[in-house]
């Protein structure tokens, strides 16, 4: 069986450049979960960017789903006799498909690419047919661009991070969304315990993507805390994620008592471990000119974690500007 996959024509001619190969890279994880017999490699027959895949058998219904999920999809085809038939389109939004993509600021990171950083770490871990709604952690949120792309899939997502200013935008940013478009939702305000007798502060969202299910308490949630990313465990509790994704910021605002990205790692992933489930996985994105892969994965192996480098992860680096070669890595907690 012969399908077809149209991608999303984004606007950014730079991102646009690499999506196709990240894309792919993006495709063949996703298929070595739902349809390991499946062959996908770049196709411009049409064109314009697509993907063409193959399998011995129809795809099965949970590989239809993956792939409406995967962050380029423009739409999917399956080949009938020289046409393409329409099969399926993306995956609909939990609450709004802009929902990731209006707030704009400087060095805010392209909220496609953070599904894909979003789908390695679903993809890597055994929880991308989870029967209840994922659990994400994003230890360095910022203004949540990650969460928002979490809760869109209907999970529940809880960020960190030590910019105070930063995280009351995004409260505010997501409020007014709710409210603007209204969704029934609370608001909590309470502070997470940590050692020492310190304290986190954060805010708690329940909402719900219809009336009636907020009615009847078929809700989700995302909150904020104000807390360093080598905290988590200490603060949202052990095994308590099934997956982790994060990008790394440039500067080292988030490492609890200065330093590089480098010694920030070496303090954070031993509680990010902790923080996942057995069969979690972390996925980090980062700037692979200050920030050296080699050295990603062997600070994840340090921390206990299972660093994946097999095909395709060791093939998502891209060039973003002229000082930024954007890359990530994987691993996941096996025990």
């Amino acid at each position: 069986m012969k399908y077809t996959l149209l991608l999303w024509p984004h606007a950014n001619a730079r991102y646009r450049n690499e999506s196709l190969r990240l894309a792919l890279g993006e495709l063949t994880l996703m298929l070595g979960r739902v349809a390991p017999d499946a062959q996908a490699r770049a196709s411009d027959a049409l064109g314009m960017p697509a993907i063409a895949l193959e399998s011995a058998a129809p795809l099965p219904d949970a590989a239809i789903a993956a792939i409406r999920g995967h962050s380029l999809l423009y739409g999917l085809f399956a080949d009938g006799g020289g046409a393409l038939v329409p099969l399926a389109g993306r995956e609909a939004p939990y609450l709004g498909e802009d929902l990731p993509g209006i707030l704009k600021y400087k060095g805010k990171t392209n909220e496609l690419f953070t599904q894909l950083l979003v789908n390695a770490a679903l993809y890597s871990s055994d929880y991308w047919r989870a029967e209840t709604p994922v659990q994400l952690l994003d230890p360095m949120c910022g203004r949540g661009t990650t969460l928002f792309v979490g809760v869109n899939r209907g999970w529940t997502c809880a960020g960190s991070d030590v910019q105070r200013g930063d995280l009351r935008e995004a409260e505010q940013f997501f409020k007014r969304y709710l409210e603007y478009h209204r969704f029934k939702h609370t608001v909590e305000r309470s502070s997470l315990t940590l050692p020492g007798r310190r304290s986190a502060p954060g805010v708690r969202f329940r909402f719900s993507d219809t009336p009636e299910n907020f009615r009847q308490k078929h809700t989700s949630s995302l909150s904020l805390f104000e807390l360093d990313a080598a905290s988590v465990r200490d603060a949202f509790g052990a095994r308590a994620y099934h997956i982790i994704a994060c990008d790394l910021p440039y500067g080292v605002q988030h490492a609890a008592h200065g330093g590089s990205i480098e010694r920030l790692l070496a303090q954070a992933l031993p509680q990010w471990r902790e923080a996942l489930r057995p069969g979690g996985a972390v996925a980090v994105s980062f700037n692979a000119q200050t920030l050296k892969p080699d050295a990603v994965r062997e600070a994840m192996a340090r921390a206990g974690l299972e660093p994946l480098d097999g095909e395709p992860y060791l093939h998502f680096s891209h060039w973003v500007e002229q000082a930024v070669t954007r890359d990530l890595a994987v691993a996941r907690r096996s025990d």
